[in-house]
């Protein structure tokens, strides 16, 4: 069984909320390069997560700086769930899972999380993920929407987070 899970795919497709209860499941600690960008943006930046994107789409030493120590974070440890897009092209030994989900099911998910501070109209949300996905192809040369790089794909628009939990320790297994 492997002891790293990364978990990529654009926003709202669950891969914190999935992330939480297969690291629970498994008694893994639960980390997310979303969580901590959003709270590297607040503090040192005083922007939301969405205008944090723009800003590291200008200055891309900013992005790979929290890659770098992300990086070296992941591969130090074992026994982790990584939320984390570009899990598949820096954590090492990994099983590297893509959740795919509609854009209407995305907005319906992040309208209720309940994060504040962040725009997440439908426009904003297909915004900030081509933002990312054009920032880590220009940063890194990588898609992390391509399916290749995947041990499993999922698509969560229609499942319950429980049963996207149960495919992927399935699948581990």
């Amino acid at each position: 069984m492997a002891n790293k899970i990364t978990l990529s795919g654009f926003a709202g497709t669950g891969k914190s909320t999935v992330g939480k209860l297969v690291a629970k499941a498994l008694d893994f600690e639960f980390i997310s390069v979303g969580n901590y960008s959003r709270k590297f943006a607040l503090e040192k930046y005083n922007m939301t997560i969405n205008e944090f994107q723009e800003l590291v789409s200008r200055k891309p030493e900013i992005d790979k700086a929290i890659d770098s120590e992300f990086q070296n974070y992941c591969n130090a440890r074992n026994n982790l769930v990584i939320d984390y897009r570009l899990g598949f092209h820096f954590v090492k030994n990994a099983f590297h899972v893509l959740l795919k989900v509609s854009d209407d099911e995305a907005f319906k998910r992040i309208s209720q999380s309940g994060r504040t501070n962040e725009d997440y109209s439908l426009s904003a949300i297909n915004n900030r993920n081509e933002i990312m996905k054009d920032r880590f192809l220009n940063s890194y040369g990588v898609d992390f929407t391509d399916e290749s790089n995947y041990s499993l794909v999922l698509d969560t628009s229609f499942i319950s987070p429980e049963e996207v939990v149960f495919r992927i320790l399935s699948a581990i297994k």
